[in-house]
């Protein structure tokens, strides 16, 4: 079975979109049939080439393993890749092209055994029967949130992802009071940016973006939000990457750029390196100070367990000219990318080269730690001054230094229960 929930990317090097010149040429020949063994040994060869681990990896026979995913599970270098996947071509055209999914629209964070609606899109079945930020979940399809989080996981509950499937949800408002709701999935476009505001901190100006996801849509989203930035003058930068969880590298690039400036421009952004078969294929990135630049010299990123890939690309490339302050929880700790290989309807994600900064800074697979403590306050909106997580930024801004209750927010941040792996680009149902 093929995921919904796409592999975190780096560096989604697609064939509709990315770096010019899409996936590189490797020694694979695509299946003329989708034999099972065809499909098997199109993905044996495409690693055998490009995989960033390939003197780690076993040998194997294409005839021995009833799917390519079975096979590539095999192949995978345990110790470190837990990124590697085969997403289905469609699925990842839509969400990178267009930023769509099918779905209710709403993403959901597990604390212990209860699920929290962290963020409904503004399109999406949930919003329009009035779910919000904060909402509890207390049963998805007549299974309650235990025996879902130690059961099948969040997306079996909410069933098959076609149009039209029914989805019976029971939960709390913030209030307490309980509501029931029947919404039918639907085509979803989630916000590339969640939420973007102007506030008054200690005589700056400070500009708050909520940055959800690095696809073709964020070029103009961001554009649009820092020709605004511009406008009023704003002079210091809160950027909530905390469900941000990766992407297309060109958007990474882009972002970086409008943070920076004539501050960074012209700079290494980012050192990609390959396996010793492809190092001919190593290259830097180098800063742009695009037209809507900020110029900043201090950036204030907000992350979370799932802030990785891309994101965390922005965080390790602005850090060897900007002060970087990071607030709320250390990120994933994914510095790898991926390139992608079409085949029967499938894409094949195998991590393919590492990203360092321009000090070659770049072994952060147990993720990047962050400055002041803080917890994502699912009591306020995303933008509200008083959600933990902002206000411990404006504070730091306020202040040069983190709040007495960002020591306090550890615990409140490790009760979180990741699910399914915690891999998960899409991380919306």
């Amino acid at each position: 079975m093929i995921s919904r929930y796409f592999p975190l990317i780096t560096a989604a090097v697609l064939v509709t979109a990315c770096d010019s010149g899409g996936s590189p040429a490797v020694n694979a020949v695509v299946p003329d049939s989708c034999s099972t063994v065809e499909q098997n040994r199109f993905v044996l060869d495409v690693m055998r080439d490009i995989y960033y681990w390939v003197d780690e990896m076993p040998g194997a026979d294409p005839a021995a393993f009833d799917s390519p995913e079975a096979l590539l599970d095999f192949l995978l270098f345990d110790e470190l890749d837990r990124f590697s996947a085969i997403a289905d071509a469609a699925e990842e055209d839509a969400f990178f092209s267009s930023s769509q999914f099918i779905g209710v629209g709403l993403s959901i964070q597990a604390i212990g055994d209860r699920l929290f609606v962290t963020q409904t899109f503004s399109d999406g079945p949930a919003a329009a029967a009035g779910l919000a930020r904060g909402y509890e979940l207390l049963s998805i399809n007549g299974l309650d949130a235990a025996e879902i989080i130690n059961g099948d996981g969040i997306s079996a509950a909410f069933g098959a992802d076609e149009v039209g499937t029914q989805v019976d949800l029971v939960y709390l408002d913030r209030a307490g009071t309980q509501m029931s709701a029947t919404i039918f999935k639907a085509i979803v476009t989630i916000d590339t940016v969640s939420a973007a505001a102007v506030l008054p901190v200690a005589n700056k100006t400070v500009g708050y973006v909520a940055f959800r996801n690095f696809v073709e849509p964020s070029f103009a989203a961001l554009d649009n939000v820092f020709s605004d930035f511009k406008t009023q003058g704003v002079d210091e930068l809160v950027l909530d990457l905390r469900y941000n969880s990766g992407g297309l590298i060109s958007v990474a690039e882009f972002l970086a750029g409008l943070v920076g400036g004539t501050v960074t421009d012209g700079e290494i952004f980012a050192v990609r390196t390959h396996n010793s078969q492809n190092t001919f294929r190593n290259r830097e990135t180098r800063f742009l100070d695009e037209s809507n630049a900020l110029d900043l010299r201090r950036v204030i990123i907000i992350t979370s367990g799932r802030t990785a890939s891309a994101s965390e690309m922005v965080i390790n490339g602005l850090e060897p000219f900007l002060d970087v302050v990071l607030i709320g929880e250390q990120t994933l700790g994914k510095p790898v990318g991926s390139y992608g290989f079409a085949f029967c309807d499938k894409i094949a994600r195998p991590i393919a080269f590492a990203n360092e900064n321009a000090i070659g800074d770049g072994d952060f697979f147990g993720g990047l730690a962050v400055d002041c403590e803080a917890a994502d306050d699912l009591d306020f909106d995303l933008g509200d001054p008083e959600e933990a997580s902002l206000a411990e930024a404006l504070y730091y801004i306020a202040n040069g230094s983190c709040s007495v209750q960002s020591a306090r927010s550890q615990k409140a941040t490790t009760t979180l229960r990741r699910l399914r792996s915690d891999y998960d680009l899409l991380n919306a149902y």
